[in-house]
C-alpha cells in the first residue's frame, strides 16, 4: 500500500523579534514627528493670532478715521474699547444690541450681558489653553479675552491702595496714564510723537480667569464690564478691574512665567501670551509683530509711550 506524505507548506510571516523590532522602529517615529507636527500646529495657530491681531489693527484704523481718535480703554458705562470698534471689525450687528445709557448697564441676561457672552474669533487667540466661557463676576458665561490696550508704562495697579511704586507711580485710576489706549481719554494720532510705527496700541495677555494669586484672577474681557461701570471718569475712585481691558508695561512681559513672585495684580497687568518665547503686538500704524520676552526691558517700555522721545533700538 501506499502511503502520500502530507507536505508541509511552509508560509512567510514576522517572527515576535521582528514584530517587535518594526514596532519599536514606529515608536521612534511617532516621538521624532511629533514635536515636528506639534510646531506645524502652532505655527498656524500663531498666523491666526497675527491675523486677529491685524483684524483688530484694522479696527482701530478705521475707528481714528471716524472719531479722529483712538477709542478710549473704557468710559462712565463700562463699555471697553474692544465694544467700540465691533463696527468696524464686521460684528455691527452686535454693536447695534449695545445698550449705552440705561442705569445698569449689565443686568441678567440683558443685551450687554449677552453680547459679552457671544465668541468673536477675532478676540481669542487660538493658543489659550483655556475655556471659551466662563460665568465670572456676575456675568453669565462671558468670552475671556487674548488682548490688552496699551496703558503705558506708569500704572502698578488697578486702584491707589494697589500701586506698587518700584514698579509704577499710578494706578488705572488716573487719567494721566503715557500710553494709547486708557481710562476716559481717547488719543490722536497726533498725540503719538514718537511715531505710529514705534508705538503699541495692543498686545497680547496671558488670560486664565482660573488662575488667581493673592485674590487677583488673570482675568481679560471684552466689550464691557460691570465692575468699571461704577468709573465717572472724573479721577476718583469709582471702578476697578480696569485691568480687564489693558495692560501696563510698567512689569516685563510674561511676568507669570519670568517674575512669578511678584503679587497678583502686576501678573494681570502683564502683557504676554502661551506662544512660546514672546507674544504678538499690534502698533499704531497697524502693523502686526512678535516680539521676544527676552527683549530689552528698557527697548520693550520705549514701545509703550507714546510721547517719551525714545529711540527704539533693534530686538
Amino acid at each position: 500500500m501506499n502511503l502520500q506524505k502530507t507536505e508541509r507548506v511552509n508560509r512567510p510571516g514576522f517572527t515576535l523579534v521582528e514584530l517587535l523590532v518594526v514596532i519599536a522602529i514606529i515608536g521612534v517615529l511617532i516621538a521624532l514627528l511629533l514635536p515636528a507636527v506639534q510646531q506645524a500646529r502652532e505655527a498656524a495657530r500663531r498666523m491666526q493670532c497675527s491675523n486677529n491681531m491685524k483684524q483688530i489693527g484694522l479696527g482701530l484704523q478705521n475707528y481714528h478715521d471716524t472719531h479722529k481718535v483712538f477709542p478710549p480703554a473704557w468710559f462712565n458705562r463700562g463699555h471697553l474699547w474692544s465694544g467700540r470698534i465691533l463696527p468696524f471689525i464686521e460684528q455691527n450687528n452686535l454693536y447695534e444690541t449695545l445698550l449705552f445709557g440705561e442705569s445698569d448697564n449689565w443686568a441678567p441676561a440683558g443685551p450687554n450681558e449677552n453680547a459679552c457672552g457671544t465668541f468673536i474669533n477675532s478676540y481669542f487667540c487660538p493658543t489659550m489653553p483655556i475655556g471659551e466661557h466662563y460665568t465670572y463676576n456676575n456675568i453669565k458665561d462671558r468670552v475671556p479675552m487674548s488682548y490688552l490696550g496699551n496703558s503705558g508704562t506708569l500704572a502698578s495697579g488697578d486702584k491707589a491702595n494697589q500701586i506698587t511704586a518700584s514698579y509704577g507711580p499710578l494706578s488705572l485710576q488716573s487719567l494721566d496714564q503715557n500710553g494709547v489706549i486708557f481710562g476716559c481719554k481717547a488719543q490722536r494720532f497726533a498725540d503719538i510723537q514718537d511715531g505710529t510705527s514705534n508705538t503699541i496700541a495692543v498686545g497680547e495677555a496671558q488670560t486664565d480667569p482660573k488662575f488667581v494669586k493673592d485674590g487677583q484672577g488673570i482675568d481679560h474681557w471684552y466689550i464691557g464690564s460691570n465692575q468699571i461701570d461704577p468709573c465717572r471718569c472724573d479721577g476718583s475712585n469709582h471702578g476697578g478691574e480696569f485691568s480687564e481691558a489693558v495692560g501696563s508695561a510698567a512689569v516685563r512681559m510674561n511676568a507669570r512665567i519670568h517674575e512669578p513672585g511678584v503679587v497678583g495684580h502686576l501678573l494681570e497687568l502683564s502683557f504676554g501670551s502661551y506662544h512660546p518665547g514672546g507674544a504678538m503686538f499690534n502698533r499704531c500704524d497697524g502693523s502686526v509683530s512678535f516680539i521676544p520676552d527676552t527683549i530689552n526691558f528698557n527697548t520693550y517700555q520705549a514701545l509703550f509711550t507714546r510721547n517719551n522721545g525714545e529711540v527704539n533700538g533693534s530686538f
